[in-house]
């Protein structure tokens, strides 16, 4: 009878003990950076430029993957929207600008930003987006989780109308994100992000509508697409700037790969859309260079670069 008491009483701790053990694991893994917030499910706010909350918006009980939030003053230089909750995120930013494809890859368990651009140090936005856009003192930003069918279909893998200009030494939290090392005077018309904006309008350059690619005089330059993850890639179109005689067109081109492959672009002076396939390919970036102007004393430019593709895994 004490043998039997004393074995009860011992399975009787370790029991008790197991659940101690199993509650103090569960009490780390809430306590683990972006547990919360995953929990919670997406949000996004306004900070002014001092990191200060103007306005905020949590994702509802019952529908953690989207959040939205009503900001009822005008913008001032320094504020940005603070987001995140999950790594595939549909973010508008302002009703004048489409719905933002991103893949922003810490932004389930750290806040991502999208700095609200000012133009040439003007109240006025940047003439690479609609005049209308971030302007007055009503603005709805809205954010979702991307669900598994958007993520996994046949898109343009370049398209980001929310893609920002980087400093050199700047981070980049979400993609698709452009890049140059060439921008004709410096002006937001000509940035590399212009050729990912879904804007096609190409018969004039400039301000918008007509924002593109404009690089300097030069053939040394580049313009390159970072993903940010490994896709898979079978189809580019590409659209030149057809503001003629203004403009002239580079008539040859290469796009290099990060597989260490290349594409040869044949290039004409249609104002459409010029379309190359190829075997599909697994890359993280690619980069068009070795441009060839028809006329060296002409501006060349890109309206718009499509890829075409799906995710690698």
């Amino acid at each position: 009878m004490i043998g039997r008491a004393a074995l009860g009483l011992r399975r009787l701790h370790g029991a008790v003990a197991l659940a101690a053990v199993a509650c103090a694991l569960s009490a780390g893994a809430a306590n683990e950076p972006g547990a919360d917030k995953a929990k919670a499910g997406v949000h996004v706010q306004l900070q002014d430029a001092q990191g200060k909350s103007i306005a905020h918006g949590e994702a509802q009980p019952g529908k953690l993957s989207s959040a939205s939030l009503t900001v009822e003053r005008a913008y001032q230089p320094g504020d940005q929207i603070v987001f995140g909750g999950a790594q595939w995120l549909a973010l508008r930013v302002d009703d004048s600008i489409p719905e933002c494809f991103l893949f922003a890859p810490r932004a389930a368990s750290e806040d991502a930003s999208y700095q609200i651009p000012w133009g040439r140090e003007e109240k006025d936005t940047g003439s690479a987006f609609d005049p209308e856009s971030f302007a007055g003192s009503a603005h709805r930003i809205t954010l979702r989780a991307l669900s598994k069918r958007e993520i996994s279909a046949y898109r343009n893998l370049a398209l980001n109308p929310c893609d920002m200009m980087r400093k050199e030494d700047a981070s980049i939290q979400f993609y698709p994100h452009a890049s140059s090392n060439s921008v004709s005077r410096s002006l937001f018309d000509f940035e590399a992000r212009n050729a990912i904006d879904g804007r096609s309008l190409n018969g004039h350059h400039g301000i918008w509508p007509y924002q593109s690619w404009g690089p300097q005089l030069r053939t040394d330059i580049w313009w390159k697409l970072d993903f940010g993850r490994t896709v898979r890639v079978n189809k580019l179109r590409v659209m030149v700037r057809a503001d003629f005689p203004h403009d002239s067109y580079w008539k040859e081109a290469y796009v290099e790969f990060s597989d260490g492959s290349h594409v040869p672009l044949r290039l004409s002076s249609s104002p459409e859309f010029q379309e190359f396939k190829f075997p599909s390919r697994r890359v993280a970036w690619m980069r068009i260079a070795n441009v060839v102007p028809a006329d060296p004393a002409k501006w060349c430019a890109l309206m718009e670069v499509e890829a075409w593709g799906k995710e690698a895994h």
